[in-house]
């Protein structure tokens, strides 16, 4: 092996890219520009067509090692390879069409090197569009920087939101090298890397989960990685129910591995019943769910609930479950799920508050959608479980759903709980009134899907269905309180 072949740098950072010269081009600049120098930079092109090598080539930095793969590999053996070939102490693997801040790696190497313990380092984003303009400064809301002790990450991903897009994780590639569910064997000369199930578009837990299982891992919380969120971007080409579902069937598995299993465990039991329950729904495309469904969603809800008494708020992921089958007929079940659940507390997440509350607005006989005028036209951003709750709820208060939009093309075409599911472009050719466009999402921050509809669509009402439910619970307290009097 040369002298070259043998260097160790103190850091790698990956770069995979794939016909994105036109965003390339500034994720290295900001790459290279970094006021922290001390690595190589690995760019791993997945067999581009465009003019991708010419770009990398026109760079003139020694640091640069390009690496391009035979055409028609997967994203995933991109990615992964970095692992075999890096020759960093420690690892991030980043994405062609993300922009670090000038003080990134330099912020996140200093935290490594106060705490060498750490496994894995990560950061808060911002959110930029396919041009580049910030739709929302942080992706996570400002506050504290995060330590995660061995195994605490794991446990707390069961309830928290601690999803980020990977392309600011710094961690140490022989601990991920190990991993029991990365095999690897030789076909003909070439790594084979084979895993169990596809996670992609919600595996970015794993890696960070599978340092915490060695180690402390730490989030700085501050938007030092611009994320851009595109039309092209893998995740709206993925499906994402058997991607969280098999995300959080890893979870457990490694949970299991640590000293949070018995309080823990419970969390991802509902989870994944969760999932699965959203798994059947999706697929369901006639405007009732039929009793053989009926049965199956009420045996989840049973399943992911087996273990709530351990740990009371291990049915709070239910609930998106349990004001389903309130709608569709099960109500019975779903109100004894219901009564053993700990109600989520002022600092949990406002959608899960939101679900409580509707649960319970349901249970009381009232729907959220209950201010509208009858027939009026009302379409969903979103085609998962959420969205179907509101395609229920409208339809129940005399609402006509035109439709649900989706950026996933995996959805878009088909029909759904009777109603067709169309591309957000859809709004610019309409023929049809729409009075309202209600956002499905379940995260606390909805500006980008604001300015994604805005880009179809100037004038229509967009409303969040938290506010609708909080609506509907205030007006369900204020009339028990009256009736108290």
């Amino acid at each position: 092996m040369s002298e070259a072949n043998a260097m160790t740098f103190p850091l790698t950072v990956a770069l995979l890219t794939y016909n994105r010269s036109h965003y390339l081009r500034e994720s290295l600049s900001a790459i290279l520009s970094q006021s922290y120098r001390d690595f190589e930079l690995l760019v791993l092109d997945n067999g581009s067509t465009d003019d991708t090598p010419q770009t990398v080539l026109g760079f003139n930095d020694a640091r640069i090692r390009y690496v391009r793969n035979a055409p028609g590999g997967s994203p995933n053996f991109n990615a992964l390879s970095a692992i075999w070939i890096a020759r960093g102490n420690r690892l991030l693997i980043t994405h062609d069409d993300d922009i670090m801040e000038p003080d990134m790696l330099e912020r996140q190497m200093a935290l490594i090197a106060a705490r060498p313990e750490l496994t894995a380092v990560w950061t808060n984003k911002s959110i930029i569009d396919e041009n580049g303009v910030v739709v929302q400064p942080w992706f996570t809301p400002p506050g504290d920087n995060r330590i995660f002790e061995q195994g605490e990450f794991i446990a707390r991903a069961s309830e928290e939101n601690l999803w980020h897009p990977p392309s600011s994780l710094i961690f140490n590639p022989r601990l991920l090298a190990s991993a029991s569910f990365l095999r690897e064997s030789y076909n003909q000369g070439a790594l084979v890397l084979h895993q169990r199930k596809s996670t992609e578009g919600s595996s970015d837990l794993i890696a960070p989960a599978l340092m915490n299982l060695k180690g402390p891992v730490a989030f700085l919380n501050a938007p030092l990685l611009r994320y851009r969120q595109h039309a092209a971007q893998e995740t709206h080409h993925v499906h994402l129910a058997h991607a969280a579902l098999y995300s959080f069937q890893a979870l457990r598995s490694l949970v299991r591995r640590t000293s949070y299993r018995g309080e823990y465990e419970p969390m991802f039991d509902a989870q994944i019943a969760r999932f699965e329950a959203q798994d059947l729904v999706i697929h369901a495309e006639k405007p009732v769910l039929d009793r053989v469904m009926l049965k199956r969603l009420i045996s989840l809800l049973h399943r992911g609930s087996a273990k709530i008494t351990a740990n009371p708020r291990a049915g709070q992921p239910l609930l998106p479950l349990i004001v389903l089958l309130m709608q569709v007929g099960g109500g019975e079940a779903a109100c004894r799920v219901l009564n053993a659940i700990e109600a989520p507390t002022a600092h949990a997440p406002r959608s899960m508050r939101g679900l409580y509350h509707w649960a319970e607005c349901r249970r009381a006989g009232r729907n959220i959608f209950s201010g509208l005028a009858p027939q009026t036209n009302v379409v969903i951003l979103g085609s998962v479980l959420v969205s179907a709750l509101l395609v229920n709820e409208a339809r129940e208060a005399g609402a006509n759903v035109v439709c649900c939009l989706d950026s996933n093309i995996t959805r878009q075409g088909r029909t759904w709980l009777g109603v067709p599911i169309m591309p957000p472009s859809w709004l610019v050719s309409r023929d049809i009134p729409v009075d309202m466009i209600v956002l499905s999402a379940e995260r606390d921050h909805e500006e980008e899907l604001e300015e994604l509809i805005r880009r179809h669509d100037a004038v229509t009402p967009i409303v969040i269905w938290k506010a609708l439910v909080e609506t509907a619970s205030l007006s369900h307290i204020s009339m028990r309180g009256e009736s108290a009097k």
